[in-house]
């Protein structure tokens, strides 16, 4: 599967990850990968995260003009491994698999699980967006999986029982080496899919979810204990590392082996109290590869190999897998492929401009504001999914900036929910919604819920707490996803019928062309005015 001439970066990482199988600061082992009840055994950990429907290659901004990722690209990649690994190789994912692309929504995500199959996953974290398409249809990718999707901090508010068609952990076995696998969701799913899709379920405590299912993996004979979690976290250069995967590690009493993160996309190769933690960026552009082992005498150690970037022009893509995606890129070309009537004059990159939002979102929010009628609109910054690239963009380019079919709504609300809306963007310091219609000021040193100074209309009105007003927002931030609570107050409430897609085609459109992104500053950031 690989080329004659293979990188020597990519050289350097594969002799990493198929080297002996000794843990962090341990000499390697030269032992048979089978499995005996008194020897050493070992593992190979391979993962992902956040794939999102991504089955094809693309470029990423830490790319640049190379493409990276891809079910074809991922199956050369983990060929390769399984066929020279001194131990057994297993794969999981990190949650979020199938929402994202034309090729896996337009298909309820059949595609993406198909890719999935042959693979060969042996478990995924049940992730918040797969809930997005409602349970009866995750249920119908669960069944079409050959691998289990694992829930273990999910229970029904009816019964406080596990729900009958998911479970907690499984117990995956590979020439006698058993590892046991329990799988966690963020418990930030009810605000980060449509609320309405998991009213009757709760997210219970991931630190004491390890601390029930760890023990009992254990006592099921597990040679080590892998937690595969749809829950993540952040690391800066200098302000260390924070987030729900380090906080629930640092509480849980019963550990696992090694941690599978997920949900934030970010780049993680940590370890909280020794415990191995890697998040491999998302959308298939890297996975991540472990190592596990445990000794005659049952001392398990673990470490981290690498988080590979996935580069396309490094392996020659699996061609059973071109093949199936193939197909079912023919089955939505009709659609995906559709040129649309208007030229971006320049990329717009989700990627800040200034500390107050970027032009693709400004340009999203405009779109919704005028396709609804409104006074003022507001995005969530979530809902953004990806760049749009210059020169003329196809019904596929488009979706994958907003590929959850959301529904526009009207509202119409009181100044007071206005505001505590906009407060609510700026908690975390910066905004984490666009605007349209708005000029806001905003303290960004001033405590959480202080952080507002004022917001003026477009006509120059201030917005006041006994005024009334119209808002478009999309029918997830309605409902109270993202936080916005607020929302479920609106006096008024119509819904558009309009999918905020079909919103964003239409205003890009019958804009001038060649479209260029909106510049004007809508956050005014003003540190110490609060003071």
């Amino acid at each position: 599967m690989f080329k004659h001439k293979t990188r020597p970066v990519f050289a350097l990482i594969l002799v990493l990850a198929l080297a002996g199988c000794g843990g962090r600061g341990s000499p390697g082992s030269d032992t048979s990968p089978q499995a005996t009840e008194s020897g050493p055994v070992c593992a190979t950990i391979l993962s992902t995260n956040d794939t999102h429907g991504q089955l094809e290659p693309r470029t990423f901004r830490w790319t640049g003009d190379r493409k990276a990722g891809g079910s074809a690209v991922l199956g050369a990649y983990f060929g390769a491994i399984r066929d020279t690994s001194s131990c057994p190789v297993f794969l999981f994912s990190g949650g979020d698999i199938m929402q994202g692309t034309p090729v896996s929504n337009l298909l309820d995500g059949a595609s993406t699980i198909a890719a999935f199959n042959e693979l060969g996953y042996d478990a995924a974290a049940l992730g918040n967006h797969e809930f997005d398409w409602g349970i009866i249809v995750l249920r119908q990718r669960m069944e079409q999986a050959n691998f289990p999707i694992l829930g273990a901090n999910v229970y029904e508010r009816a019964t406080g029982l596990h729900p009958a068609w998911l479970s907690p952990t499984t117990v995956v076995e590979r020439q006698g080496i058993r590892i046991g696998v329990v799988g966690l969701a963020t418990r930030s799913t009810p605000t980060t899919t449509r609320p309405w899709n998991v009213s009757e379920l709760e997210f219970r405590s991931i630190s004491e979810t390890l601390n029930q299912y760890v023990p009992e993996l254990r006592a099921q004979g597990a040679h080590f204990v892998v937690a595969i979690m749809h829950v993540g976290g952040f690391c800066g250069r200098d302000e260390g590392c924070d987030g729900e995967v380090f906080e629930e590690m640092a509480s849980a009493t019963e550990l696992p082996d090694y941690v599978v993160s997920g949900h934030t996309h970010s780049h993680l190769e940590q370890s909280v109290r020794g415990v191995p933690i890697i998040q491999s960026r998302h959308s298939t552009a890297a996975f991540g590869i472990g190592r596990l082992a445990r000794s005659a005498g049952g001392e398990v150690s673990a470490r981290l190999v690498d988080v590979v970037d996935a580069y396309a022009d490094e392996v020659t893509p699996d061609p059973d897998l071109t093949e199936t995606v193939g197909g079912y890129l023919s089955e939505v070309a009709g659609i995906s492929d559709r040129p649309i009537a208007a030229e971006i004059a320049a990329t717009l990159p989700k990627v800040r401009d200034s500390d107050t939002g970027y032009a693709l979102g400004r340009l999203i929010a405009d779109a919704q504001r005028g396709s609804a009628g409104t006074q003022i609109s507001i995005m969530n910054n979530g809902g953004i999914r990806t760049e749009l690239a210059a020169g003329q963009p196809t019904f596929g380019d488009l979706f994958r900036i907003q590929p959850f079919g959301n529904v526009l709504v009207r509202l119409t609300v009181s100044g007071t929910v206005v505001l505590a809306a906009l407060e609510h963007a700026l908690e975390d310091g910066s905004p984490a919604a666009h605007i349209s219609g708005l000029v806001v000021r905003y303290d960004p040193g001033a405590r959480p819920g202080s952080q507002l100074l004022s917001a003026v209309l477009a006509g120059g009105a201030e917005v006041v707490a006994s005024g009334v007003y119209t808002v478009a927002v999309n029918d997830f931030m309605a409902g109270g996803g993202s936080g916005f609570t607020m929302f479920e107050d609106a006096e008024n409430v119509e819904v558009t019928g309009t999918v905020d897609l079909d919103a964003l085609i239409a205003w890009v459109e019958a804009a001038s062309q060649p479209v260029a992104g909106p510049s004007d500053t809508r956050w005014l950031a003003v540190p110490g005015a609060a003071d």
